[in-house]
C-alpha cells in the first residue's frame, strides 16, 4: 500500500531530522513525529510501499519485529484519521532510505496530537483580524 500527503491544502508538514512537524489547519491541530514515526512518514510520503518502509525502519529498532509492525499500522491507521495522508500513490515518487536515530536504536513509532494552539491555526488572518492586522484578532469575526 502507498500513501500520500493529503491534497488538501490545509495540511502542511517539515522535516527536521529526527523530527517532522505536520499541521492540519481545518482542525486546528499540529503532530509531531519523532525518530521511527519520522522516518515512516518520511518513507511514506517518498512513495515507497508500507511494507518495505517497515522492513526497512523497524531493522534501525531494538523493538520486537511484530510489535513494530504493530506500531506502524496503528501510527498509519492514525495518520489517516487525523486527515494527514490518504492512501494512493504521490504525485511524485522520491528516493529514500531509512537513516539511524542520532540517539541509538529507536523504539515504536508513535504520533503526538497538539490542541495547544487551535485557535492560532484556525484563525484566518484575512478575514479575521481587526483593522490593525495580524495578530489582533476581531472580536466580531464569524467562528
Amino acid at each position: 500500500m502507498q500513501y500520500r500527503i493529503s491534497p488538501s491544502s490545509n495540511v502542511s508538514a517539515r522535516s527536521f531530522g529526527d523530527e517532522v512537524i505536520a499541521a492540519n489547519f481545518v482542525r486546528g491541530v499540529y503532530y509531531s513525529l519523532l525518530g521511527p514515526a519520522a522516518q515512516i512518514w518520511e518513507g511514506l510520503v517518498a512513495g515507497v510501499p508500507l511494507d518495505r518502509v517497515v522492513a526497512e525502519v523497524s531493522a534501525l529498532s531494538d523493538a520486537e519485529p511484530a510489535a513494530f509492525a504493530a506500531a506502524t499500522t496503528s501510527l498509519v491507521e492514525a495518520l489517516l484519521a487525523e486527515g494527514l495522508l490518504v492512501e494512493g500513490p504521490p504525485a511524485e515518487e522520491k528516493a529514500w532510505q531509512a537513516v539511524a536515530g542520532s540517539e541509538g536504536q529507536y523504539g515504536l513509532p508513535t504520533l503526538e496530537r497538539f490542541t495547544d494552539m487551535e485557535d492560532l491555526l484556525l484563525l484566518d488572518p484575512v478575514h479575521d483580524v481587526e483593522e490593525m492586522g495580524w495578530p489582533h484578532v476581531n472580536p466580531n469575526a464569524a467562528n
